[in-house]
This record gives structure tokens, sequence and C-alpha cells, in this order.
């Protein structure tokens, strides 16, 4: 039985996290972040002159980029501060001018400023985004002032559409403003900024007068900064949170909720994303975001959504989790069993068709039946977002052509043998027969050309058995009701069939995915030696993800090692490109956000204390992407792969360490043996000498 003092002491494991969280705050730099409501409110001016009077007191101050918009109050705040010079790029023959990263980090200084934090850098640079040269600075120990206007934090980008009817395209996730040590919130009231606007103080004449009839309206404005207040008040309120102590925190700030939102190949689904990132920023809460893969295949623009929609997930801060289950909320509510979630978010289609409504009755109405001690929530979806058009075709007549084909002949020849046997024959068997015939078909047909088969099989009951039934001088009503439990006795058993069917698919993939690891996992646990292994991870991976894999593993002492690969290492910028992953332990290349022109994908294999090498792959279709299925398991073949590595350079270092015992053993013996050997000659030699002596004494002695 616990004692009173045993209930108050703290986890231990969350204590443990605590000081690995402020340990690791240590060694990163501290991003101070100036916020305002719009352009114009003075972020860049008060951010200048907080580095000016960092300057006077002596500290390492330098300027990496500062868009002045041709403020002269502006630019004279430069004097007296260094000035890293932007470096040119050429893109589509124009040159443009960009921050200079690595001149920042070969500088290090103590502070650097960053004007726009939410800019989009050229695709020839190292990050596509410039809060993600930002957060490397800040990874590379040095501080950073920057500046940041409310429209672009990625969780608020649908409110503030909403207000101002402005698409805003550059965002930046909220995990980079919650890491921020300070945000000095920089406030103009809106009839201020509207007299700067109209002084040209905030753009030059001719962009003043357009800014004046979008975004620059007082009533637009008066709502921006009713959100920049709040959020920033919001940002206080964690700020204190984190001021506590480890055992406050602990005892009085307890986590109670743990969110779980479901994500799919849908431009709704990043509404979702945001709405549930502030939600659990409000709760202080961690959230997952889960995608169930039901067994339908994605175009290739619904599997690009996808990857975008888990990837901003993935940046809002959220553990991503992928799961495979026909039924949705089964697959849902075990996710939720497993992660402990108290609140599940769920989208709703605002569109009138029958089936999406059909779908979103059956998913709340299971999920409410399943997770009695769970909160849902239903969020509905903008008629504004639209999802990549698919094709005219819908998902349900999809099917090869032949398949269609093969129908309209076998209803052909169910016709023709029921039109020779309908003389001799009773009428209903003759309809019996032709019913057991499209049965037998469903088993076998996938829904649209089972459909298109009923459409035909009502056209020749029609045809063939009301003429004759007419001529006997019978009723056709219950011709009419036969028809009808035939055809819906078919179309049930099409979608059990089809239900079964991709259940087996499911399993299939499933089974597919794991015999491919076992196999992976299996060679490595068995092989030899590294190079025969390496040759077989490459040709596995090589078949399974339609691509070329290639294992850089690192020299103890000359670090990564490039040989035998010039194909797809061949120029300076693939090099360099596997050099960064390998020094910053971070994935790079092709389909990321770091590195993206580069042409093969660049994964970090970190063994348990240090990263052992990099793993690269080249996709041999151009434009083809990996799903998120082919993305864990290659994430789980590099992770065996460098314990593996790193289990091998343990035992070769072990193997040097017992090399140097044994020969320095050996040479204890040698030293050993030779002391031995010289000992005896020596000890006769003194012996001899000894009575030498005592023969001269006794000659002394007789003179």
């Amino acid at each position: 039985m616990n004692s009173e003092g045993d209930e108050n002491r703290p986890d231990p494991q969350q204590l443990l996290e605590a000081i690995k969280r402020e340990e690791s705050q240590r060694k990163h730099g501290r991003l101070k972040i100036f916020l305002g409501m719009a352009a114009g409110v003075g972020k860049t001016y008060a951010m200048l002159e907080s580095a000016q009077k960092l300057h006077k007191d002596g500290v390492d101050v330098v300027v990496a980029l500062i868009d002045s918009h041709g403020r002269e109050e502006t630019k004279r705040l430069l004097d007296g501060l260094k000035v890293i010079p932007e470096k040119w790029i050429q893109y589509k023959e124009t040159v443009f001018e960009e921050m200079d990263l690595d001149a920042i980090l070969k500088l290090s200084p103590q502070v650097v400023l960053v004007d726009e934090l939410a800019h989009s850098n050229l695709p020839s640079s190292r990050h596509p985004k410039r809060w993600q040269d930002v957060n490397e600075i800040l990874e590379n120990g040095i501080n950073v002032y920057t500046t940041l206007n409310v429209q672009h934090i990625e969780s608020l980008k649908e409110v503030i559409e909403g207000i101002t009817g402005i698409t805003i395209r550059e965002t930046v996730p909220d995990s980079i403003i919650e890491m921020a040590a300070s945000i000095e919130l920089i406030d103009l009231t809106p009839e201020e900024l509207l007299q700067r606007l109209k002084a040209g103080k905030v753009y030059f004449p001719e962009q003043s007068q357009i800014a004046a009839k979008n975004f620059f309206q007082e009533d637009r404005l008066t709502a921006l900064r009713e959100i920049v207040l709040r959020y920033a008040a919001k940002k206080i309120d964690h700020d204190l949170h984190g001021m506590l102590s480890t055992v406050q925190r602990t005892n009085g700030w307890k986590l109670h909720e743990h969110l779980l939102v479901a994500v799919g190949p849908t431009i709704h689904s990043q509404k979702l994303i945001r709405t549930t990132r502030r939600l659990a920023f409000t709760l202080d809460a961690p959230w997952v975001a889960v995608h169930v893969d039901d067994g339908q295949v994605l175009d290739e623009a619904e599997s690009a959504l996808l990857a975008k929609n888990l990837s901003l997930a993935r940046d809002l801060g959220a553990e991503v989790v992928t799961t495979q289950d026909q039924d949705i909320a089964d697959a849902l509510e075990r996710v939720a069993r497993q992660k402990g979630i108290t609140q599940i978010i769920i989208g709703r289609s605002a569109q009138k068709s029958i089936f999406g409504i059909y779908r979103n009755i059956v998913l709340v109405d299971k999920l409410a039946r399943k997770c009695t001690d769970i909160d849902v929530h239903i969020i509905r979806q903008s008629k504004t977002n639209k999802n990549p058009k698919k094709s005219i075709v819908t998902p349900m007549f999809e099917a090869d052509a032949r398949l269609y084909v093969y129908a309209v002949i076998l209803v052909g020849f169910f016709s023709a043998m029921s039109w020779l046997f309908l003389s001799f024959v009773d009428y209903q068997i003759v309809g019996l027969v032709f019913f057991l015939g499209l049965l037998t078909m469903s088993l076998f047909f996938t829904k649209g050309p089972m459909l298109t088969a009923c459409g035909l099989f009502a056209l020749a009951w029609y045809f063939l058995l009301f003429p004759h039934v007419q001529e006997l001088g019978l009723g056709v009503k219950a011709l009419d009701v036969q028809l009808s439990l035939y055809i819906l006795t078919v179309l049930v058993t099409v979608f059990l069939t089809d239900r079964a069917n991709r259940n087996k698919e499911i399993v299939l993939k499933r089974e597919a995915w794991t015999r491919a690891l076992y196999e992976i996992v299996h060679e490595i646990s068995v092989a030899h030696s590294s190079d025969e292994l390496f040759v077989f991870v490459k040709e596995h991976l090589g078949a399974i993800l339609r691509g070329r894999c290639e294992i850089l593993v690192k020299d103890p002492s000359k670090g990564l090692i490039f040989h035998h690969i010039p194909d797809l290492i061949n120029d300076d910028k693939e090099k360099n490109a596997a050099i960064w992953v390998f020094e910053n332990e971070q994935e790079a290349g092709w389909s990321t956000s770091t590195l993206p022109a580069s042409q093969n994908l660049y994964l970090p294999l970190k063994g348990f204390h240090e990263i052992v090498g990099v793993l690269m792959y080249h996709p041999l279709t151009a434009g083809a992407l990996l799903n998120v299925e082919e993305k864990n398991f290659l994430y789980t073949v590099c992770q065996q792969l460098a314990n593996y590595i790193e289990r091998s350079f343990v035992k070769e270092h072990q193997r040097q360490v017992d090399h140097l015992q044994q020969v320095e053993k050996t040479h204890q013996t040698i030293l050993k043996m030779l002391s031995e050997g010289f000992r005896k000659p020596l000890v006769n030699i003194q012996e001899a000498l000894q009575g030498l002596k005592e023969e001269e004494v006794i000659k002394d002695k007789r003179v």
C-alpha cells in the first residue's frame, strides 16, 4: 500500500524526460520571434533596435538577412552591425539573392538576425523554407532573432483565410514558434497601421494601393489583432508552465488529455490537422494523426496529398500512425485504446452525396458505440475545399475492360439459353437458372461489371419473361417482386464478396511486408560478412521499393566512405547531401523538405550510440513517390541495419582490443624469457667476479 508521500512523488520517467529536455535546450540556440498582426507594424525595426542594444553590450551580433522595404529609418539601424552578404543563386535564367546558411554556420556568432521567417527558398536551396534554415542554425547552438506575421502560423491558416478571403501560401509550423525562448508582440492599432500604409511606410505607393483594397481593411486588421493577442497570451501561459519546477509540472500539471485525428487523402484533412493542433495547444496535450488504409486504391494525386497531410501533421508535432483495416471505426478504436486517447477528431463532408452521408453516419455511429469513454468531435468540411479531381469513372466502376466484356457475353449466353428453354420449361425455373448464373458470376466479378450485368439481366427479364407471362394470362406483379429480390440478392453478394476480397488484399499486403521484413532481419542475424549482407539488403529493397539502394558505411578514422557508386553520386551536390545527412543525423534529398533537388533519398543509419552510415534510395520511375507503408518499411530496415553495423563496429573494436592484449601478453612473455635468459649468465659472472675479488684479498693478505 502506497503512502501519501509515495502518491505525491513525481514519476521517475517524467523526471528523466524533463531533465533530457532541459539538457537539450541548453545545447540548443535560443529563438526570439518578433510577432505582429500584419506587415508594417514595426517588427523588423524592433528587432534591429534589440540587436543594437546587444551590440552595445558586447554581444557578437550579425545580420544574415534584413528586408527594409525601402524604409530609411530601418536601414539606419543597420549602422555598426556586421552583415553577412547574401549569396547569389541562379534559377530559370534569373539570379536571386538568398541567405547564406553555410556562412552563418562557419562564422558561428552569438546572435544572428533573420527577417521573414515564413519565406520560401529557391528550389535549389538546402531547405525549401527559411524556418528550416533557422532550425539548423539553432541546432548549431546559435541564437536567432526573427520576424513573423500571425497569418503565417500553420494552425491559424484556415481561420485567417476565412477572415481575409486571401489564400496564404507560406506558413510556419507551430512547433517552431512553441520552441521560441521568447515572443515579443509588436502591436499597433489598425488606424495607425492604415495611416502608415497611406504614408508609404509599409509598401511602395503602387503596392500600397493594392493592399488597401484587399488585405489592409480596418475590420480585417481588427480581427487579426485579436487573433495575435490571443495567440500571444496562450504562448505566455505555456511559458509560465515551463518555468515551473519539474516536480511542480509532474504533480500539478499532469496531462489528462490525449487527442487523435483521422487523416485521409483529402484537402479537408489539412483543416482537421490544424484544428486538432490548436486544440492540443490549448489543452497542452499530445496528439496522434492516424491514417487507416482500408484497401482503397489511391491514384497518384491522392497518394501525394496523403503524404503531404501526414508530413503536415508531423511538422506540427503529431505522432503519425498508419494502420490497415477495412473498417475505419475498428482501426480508430484500436489505435485509441493503444495510445490512451481521450478525444477523437474526425471530418464530415459538406457534399450532399448519399454515399458520403451514409459513410459519415456509419462511422460516427460505430465510434459512438465502441468508444463510450472517448469524446468524438465532428468537424464539418468547408465547401471551398476541393479535393484532387478524380476520373469520371468512379472507384465503384473501375475494373478491367475485359471483365465488362465477359459480363455482357455471359448475360447474353444466359439470355439465349433461357429463350431456348422457355418453350418447354416453366418460366420460374428459367428465372431461377438465370439468377443462379448471376449469383455465380458475383463470386468472380467486381462491383462495376456486376452492376452492368444486373442491368442487362433486368432488360432480358422484361423482354423475355414478361411477354411469355402475359401470353399465359398470368399477373406480372409477382414477376416484378421476384426480379427485385433476385437483383437485391446478387448485389448483396457482390458487395460482401468485394469486402472479403479487400480484406484478403489487406491481409496479403501485411503478410508481404512482414515476410520481406523477416527475410531482411533474418539475413542480418545470420550474415557471415557485411559485404554479403549489404548486397542482399540492397537487392531486396530495390525489388520491393522499385528503385536502387546503396549503403555508405563510415570508417571510424576517415568518416563516411564513398566508393563503387559513381552513377548514384555523380556530382558534388549528391556527395554533399550524403555528408550533410551523416553529420546532421537527419533525412534529406528526394521527396523530403531538405535538399529536395537531390535525385536520391538519403537516410541516416543511427545506432543506439552513434550514426554509422547512410542509406541511399533512388527511384527507378520518375515522379513515383513512396507511400506510407513503404516509408515505414524503409525506416525499419534502416534501424535494423544500423544496429547490425554498430554491433559489428563493437565486435571489431573488441577484436582489436583483444589483439592488442594478446600482443601485450606476448610482449611481456618475451621480455620475461629474455630476462630469465640473461639473469643466469649475469649471476654466474657476478659470482665469478666475487670469487676473483676474494682471491685478490687472500693474495694481498699473504703478501
